[in-house]
């Protein structure tokens, strides 16, 4: 996982108004907002995928 930054880098995303309003809902239902979650969920497919193309390590085989 990467190190806590702070996020000030911005991204613009077009989405249809049915998935704006789903995860409008999700949002509320977690009590975040839509951009701390659109951010948590990229963050958890980015970092998972880079940990898949990661060898594993003998000490990562021991686990």
């Amino acid at each position: 996982m990467p190190n806590k930054e702070k996020s000030i880098e911005s991204l613009h995303v077009h989405t249809g108004e049915t998935l704006k309003r789903d995860l409008q809902d999700i949002a509320m239902q977690q009590d975040r907002s839509v951009g701390e979650l659109i951010r948590a969920v990229l963050e958890q497919y980015a970092y998972g995928a880079v940990a898949k193309l990661r060898p594993f390590s003998a000490a990562d085989q021991a686990r």
